[in-house]
């Protein structure tokens, strides 16, 4: 933990050495170029949804009963949520996802709400 001890004592928690050494070998691990670490899984959403080129009038289909970083991280983007409903194990029913599929839609957000 003296890493973690470290950037506490110092009092910055965003951005810094230990952080730019961590996205370096994240991307070696993964085999790409870059990596960025992000403070939240919100955050994590909005900037995959933002990389995707998701924006205004763009729909991304999700289900209804999920936490609210789901729902907020596509408004964030200016896309639409279109709700399609859960079967009884909570996850998002795949039999009714086609029908809510659109000439707008442009991603799907499944949540697996129990992990």
């Amino acid at each position: 933990m003296p890493i973690i001890e470290k950037v506490l004592s110092r009092g910055q928690y965003v951005g810094g050495e230990e952080l730019d050494k961590f996205e370096e070998n994240i991307a070696k691990l993964c085999g790409v170029k870059y990596a960025t670490g992000l403070n939240s899984g919100t955050d994590a959403l909005i900037f995959a949804l933002h990389l995707s080129g998701i924006g205004k009038g763009d729909e991304v289909i999700t289900p209804p009963n999920s936490f609210i970083s789901s729902t907020s991280a596509i408004i964030n983007v200016g896309a639409t949520p279109v709700f399609v409903d859960v079967l009884p194990d909570q996850n998002i029913d795949p039999s009714k996802i086609e029908e809510a599929i659109t000439k707008n839609t442009k991603a799907i957000m499944p949540v697996h709400l129990t992990g």
